[in-house]
This record gives structure tokens, C-alpha cells and sequence, in this order.
């Protein structure tokens, strides 16, 4: 019960965003803050489930990591490219276009997930499966630092 919960948490809060019609620019930061801490959650429980159960991650670890990062690279260059061939598509605030944000959300982060557990890979030479956690809590580490940083600017520009 508690994966399912941290799955479909993130889409509850994005459900709850077709009824907010105008948001501030620091409570769209912080509505986004959470969106992406609760979808690195999900992302994380989904990839633990994933390697309990599926043979994926294994099949991953036998990835050298320098081609790893190099193989990311180019999923995140093809992944970026598609954003921008869509991005007038995701411009609406319908519930289709919110749920496609989503799913791009949480494909940019798994893929920034594999490319950051195959830098770690190369640094401490534990296998991807031991990395899961510290990797994700890094991605939504990272992201709250930067998040908590650009509020404060936005607090210092408006006075």
C-alpha cells in the first residue's frame, strides 16, 4: 500500500493543479518543488520495484559507465528535443496536457537517474541496483537547493 501511494501521490497534486487558475511565480515554485520531490519519490520506489522484480537493472549493470553517461547523454539530447517539438502542446493547462508534462517529468528523470548512477558507478564502483536511493535523494536534493535559492531570488527582485 505505501508504494501505491507514493506512485499515484504525485498525480493527485497534479490533478489538483486544473483547479488553480493563476498562480503567483513563488507558489508556482513551490507547487512545482513538491511535484518533483513527490515524482522522484515514485520514480524511486517504481526503479526498487523494478529491480526486485525484473531483470532490467541487472541487464544495466553489465553498462561500462563511461558508456552509460555517454548513452544518457544522447537520451537526454533526444528526450530535450522532443520536449521543444511539443512544448505548444504543453502550454495548455487541460488535464492531457498536464499528465503529458508528467510523464515527461518522470522520464527526464529516470533518465537523468541512469546518467547520474552511471557517474557514481564510475567514482565508487558500486553496482547501479546498490545506487538507487542515493541517487534519486541526490536528483531531489539537488532540485530543492536550486529551488529554495531561485525563491529566494524571486524575493529579493520583488522586494
Amino acid at each position: 500500500m505505501k508504494r501505491l501511494i507514493f506512485f499515484i501521490s504525485p498525480l493527485l497534486v497534479l490533478s489538483g493543479a486544473v483547479f488553480f487558475t493563476t498562480f503567483h511565480p513563488i507558489e508556482q515554485a513551490i507547487y512545482f518543488l513538491i511535484l518533483f520531490l513527490l515524482t522522484c519519490l515514485s520514480a524511486m520506489t517504481v526503479v526498487e520495484r523494478l529491480v526486485k522484480h525484473h531483470d532490467v537493472i541487472r541487464r544495466l549493470n553489465t553498462i561500462h559507465p563511461l558508456i552509460g553517461i555517454v548513452l544518457g547523454t544522447l537520451m537526454l539530447a533526444v528526450f530535450i528535443g522532443s520536449i521543444l517539438w511539443l512544448a505548444p502542446s504543453l502550454t495548455h493547462a487541460s488535464p492531457v496536457g498536464l499528465l503529458v508534462s508528467f510523464l515527461f517529468m518522470y522520464g527526464g528523470i529516470l533518465v537523468l537517474g541512469f546518467i547520474v548512477s552511471c557517474f557514481f558507478e564510475g567514482i565508487t564502483r558500486q553496482t547501479k541496483d546498490q545506487l538507487i536511493r542515493p541517487v534519486f535523494l541526490f536528483i531531489g536534493t539537488g532540485h530543492l537547493i536550486l529551488t529554495v535559492l531561485g525563491i529566494l531570488q524571486l524575493y529579493r527582485q520583488t522586494g
